[in-house]
């Protein structure tokens, strides 16, 4: 038995009609079918996630762009059993390589005097500090502990070495996103058939489709 019903709608197809499970499990074509998923997450996450980009509203807003940047991870890179944090930090220091970069000797002497040893286990860049430290946290209980945000005190990100604390800019944060996201699906449906992103991409369409 399928998991989802061929009847449940699926997304929209390249001309905005609504394509089923059904109907896409029957395209053979796989730029067809990283199209659709293409389309699939822009119907279904941007355009729905950017009214909160819209109406200004900073803590959801920032808080659906680390769960796209999850979800991509999911969708382009495979996943690591031994480190819950790859696939979003793989996606978030492509998004900015900043977030890829090791924290300085007084960042990291603060962080050790606000967590403890077990909650700095394997921060070994900014971009798990955001995942550790806003999107656990925001998620399991709508608070960042360790990344803030702010409209005005910053036009991208900003990392405070004395307090140990990034600052972003929830429009620049969701903005950048969405240029990746645009980018990748344009190389992945331009790749070679061995390309390990497109590869992962196919195995993730298929696993919605099973």
């Amino acid at each position: 038995m399928k998991k989802i019903p061929d009847k449940v709608i699926f997304g929209e197809d390249a001309l905005n009609n609504g394509i089923t499970y059904g109907s896409v499990r029957n395209i053979m074509d796989e730029n067809e079918l990283i199209n659709l998923l293409k389309l699939r997450l822009s119907v279904f996450f941007i355009n729905q996630v950017q009214v909160l980009q819209d109406s200004r509203s900073a803590f959801p807003l920032a808080t659906m762009t680390c769960i796209g940047i999850e979800t991509l991870g999911e969708v382009l890179l495979q996943k690591d059993d031994d480190d819950t944090s790859y696939q979003f930090v793989g996606i978030i220091r492509k998004v900015d390589q900043r977030f890829g970069r090791k924290p300085n000797k007084k960042f990291e002497a603060k962080l050790k005097e606000i967590w403890s040893e077990d909650d700095l286990k394997n921060i070994d860049c900014f971009g798990k500090i955001v995942y550790r430290f806003f999107r656990n946290t925001m998620i399991h209980g709508y608070q960042g502990k360790g990344v803030f945000l702010s409209y005005e005190d910053t036009k991208n990100i900003e990392f405070d070495d004395k307090n140990a604390y990034l600052i972003i800019n929830p429009d620049w944060f969701w903005n950048s996103f969405k240029d990746y996201f645009s980018n990748e699906f344009k190389l992945i449906s331009n790749a070679q058939n061995n390309d390990p992103k497109r590869d992962n991409c196919l195995k993730y369409i298929h696993s919605l489709l099973e």
